[in-house]
């Protein structure tokens, strides 16, 4: 009895060559390539240059948003606010991102297919305020709340961050995404990963938008920016040459 041909009869087609003008797959769409770097452009022609890496990844983050996502600032938040207008100011107080936390949940209630984004800034180390933001996440995690909280922290090279956020997930069970913040494609990609966890798992995440910083705690390289090697724009439109995303 003679064994089956189980081999293919015609060859596999060969993937298409590419050259430096092709377009390359991107799992960042352009057009989300394209916003991210205007809405960039604007806030530094705004701020004269003075972009911080956290206000890179708020874009992003909004930018990989739906248009009915609520965006509850905690503090001045310029980079959400940028792409997102409107979204009232948690008032400036001890429990402030406890205060973020019921908004957000009360808009959550509002839309059940919602997922919303808590724009934190820098959570402090002090007593009282992680007493705040330990007492938010334990809510939003009994709840299952799916909101995603950007946080803004640094990292410098042998120096011990003064927030270490992993004990979060230990504590709570609440997922870190953490990602340079200069870079506003792995930004986006980040928060799409958590949009989906959050969205799917009914629960909340953390986004740690990390400024990496020199030796003597300043930004290397890129002090205009806050951020680690080339500048955000310049890294944004580098991408969206490769990609053959890019028109000007």
């Amino acid at each position: 009895m003679t064994k089956p041909n189980l081999m293919p009869t015609k060859k596999p087609a060969k993937a298409p060559k590419t050259t430096d003008g092709a377009k390359r797959f991107s799992l960042v769409p352009a057009a989300a390539q394209q916003e991210m770097y205007e809405a960039i452009s604007r806030l530094k022609r705004a701020k004269a240059g003075a972009v911080s890496g956290a206000e890179i990844a708020e874009i992003a983050v909004c930018v990989a948003l739906g248009e009915r996502d609520p965006v509850i600032p905690v503090y001045a938040a310029r980079g959400a606010r940028t792409v997102r207008k409107g979204g009232k100011l948690v008032g400036r107080n001890s429990s402030k991102l406890a205060a973020a936390t019921i908004s957000a949940a009360a808009a959550l209630l509002a839309d059940a297919k919602a997922t919303a984004l808590v724009c934190a800034g820098k959570l402090e180390a002090e007593p009282k305020a992680q007493e705040d933001f330990r007492s938010a996440f334990r809510f939003a995690a009994r709840h299952k709340l799916p909101i995603l909280y950007l946080v803004a922290n640094t990292l410098a090279p042998g120096r011990k961050q003064e927030l270490d956020l992993r004990p979060l997930h230990a504590d709570f069970g609440i997922p870190i995404f953490s990602v340079d913040a200069n870079d506003a494609i792995a930004a986006y990609r980040v928060a799409t990963e958590a949009l989906h966890n959050a969205r799917h798992q009914r629960g909340p995440c953390v986004i740690e938008a990390l400024t990496l910083l020199g030796k003597d705690g300043c930004p290397p390289h890129s002090p205009e920016e806050g951020g680690y090697g080339p500048p955000a724009l310049e890294l944004l439109r580098s991408y969206m040459e490769r990609h053959g995303n890019w028109a000007r």
